[in-house]
């Protein structure tokens, strides 16, 4: 942004504040919107989570302040792309200013260095509460949006080129210590709290682990599908079977986030203790047909991991499932209709018939769109 939000693409210094200031406002923006996403989201999985919760995010925190040390990578989920530049000739200059900043608001959209804002966004959801998870995640776009203050001096397109020139050359030294400080004092302020914290939760929070990393599992491959469809590719499958499992998969894996969601947590793991029962069959299958290298595509990561990475990895979730199965609750946030009464059935099968009617009417509708195109 520091060569987009700039006074000579503004055309003068006064209009850039402007603009400025509405790509900040986008940021906060999205992020405030975000953080309450996240927020609302740990409530429906049942935060907070007491004791358990605030383990959950020390340990968070620290994996990513050790992440801040030299020769040290830990993985950051984002999807490493940049705001779309055609924005800037479809839309006005403020309002182009306005979206930069609504892009850049939600972290994992673009591009991230460090993990400050994983570890920000899995305490926002332990607190199961969205206001606190806006506040928690707004500084972020704030942050984010002021970042293009350091275009103030650019009044020259050669001034642009030679800012992000002199930026990318600098060392990051600074910027690692000072997210490894903020990281390490978060997980701090988390371990002090604990002792003081409820001693319930653990299933709970097992449970919504499962329900993040199904859901994380499943929007990796629609997110990536061409990926998604080499790595499966790469499995060997018989045709027919590989064309049921390309898009079964992942809405079997949707399942259990819903499931988790509506309250019916204790389904939710056994339904993922099956899915993990069947993904590890699989991976031993693979190993056997295709070789140690196994093309898994789990959360769109590589196309090949060793096969006892997976296996572990599998192990792990199995363990976490059993915590849930032993120690979760349920709290469905509805129940399952009764029979019909008499007076009930007729209603009900018109509006069964109208719901298969719309259904066949979009589907044939696509179907003759599809072949138009």
């Amino acid at each position: 942004m520091v060569e987009t939000i700039t006074p000579v693409v503004y055309g003068g210094r006064g209009r850039w504040v402007g603009a400025l200031v509405l790509h900040v406002l986008g940021a906060i923006l999205t992020a405030a919107l975000f953080g309450a996403a996240v927020g609302a989201t740990g409530a429906a999985l049942g935060a907070p989570f007491g004791r358990a919760g605030l383990v959950l995010a020390a340990a968070a925190a620290t994996l990513y302040a050790v992440g801040t040390l030299p020769r040290v990578e830990v993985t950051v989920p984002q999807l490493r792309r940049q705001v779309p530049d055609w924005w800037r000739t479809f839309f006005s200059p403020s309002v182009t200013a306005f979206l930069y900043g609504a892009g850049l608001g939600i972290g994992f959209l673009t591009f991230m260095a460090t993990g400050g804002l994983v570890a920000a966004s899995v305490a926002a959801g332990l607190t199961g509460d969205p206001v606190l998870g806006a506040a928690m995640i707004a500084p972020f776009g704030l942050a984010r949006g002021l970042s293009a203050v350091t275009a103030a001096t650019v009044t020259t397109q050669a001034d642009g080129r030679r800012l992000v020139d002199r930026l990318a050359s600098r060392r990051d030294v600074g910027r690692r210590v000072a997210n490894g400080i903020a990281l390490a004092s978060m997980a701090g302020l988390a371990i002090a709290a604990a002792p003081g914290a409820s001693r319930a939760g653990w299933g709970d929070l097992a449970s919504a682990v499962l329900a993040v990393a199904f859901a994380w599992a499943a929007v990796s491959k629609l997110a990536t599908w061409r990926r998604w469809r080499r790595t499966l590719a790469a499995h060997r499958l018989p045709h027919g079977l590989e064309d049921l499992a390309r898009w079964s998969v992942p809405v079997v894996e949707l399942v259990v986030p819903a499931l988790a969601l509506v309250g019916l947590r204790t389904s939710a793991a056994a339904w993922a203790l099956v899915l993990l029962v069947g993904f590890t069959v699989e991976i031993v299958r693979v190993r056997i047909v295709v070789g140690p290298g196994v093309p898994c595509g789990c959360f769109g990561g590589r196309d090949a991991v060793d096969v006892s990475a997976v296996l572990a990895r599998n192990a792990a979730l199995v363990a976490v499932t059993t915590m849930a199965l032993l120690g979760a609750t349920d709290t469905p946030v509805g129940a399952w209709p009764g029979a019909p009464e008499a007076g009930e059935i007729l209603p009900m099968v018109l509006a069964s018939v109208g719901a298969i009617a719309a259904v066949t009417t979009a589907w044939q509708g696509w179907v003759w769109l599809g072949r138009r195109t």
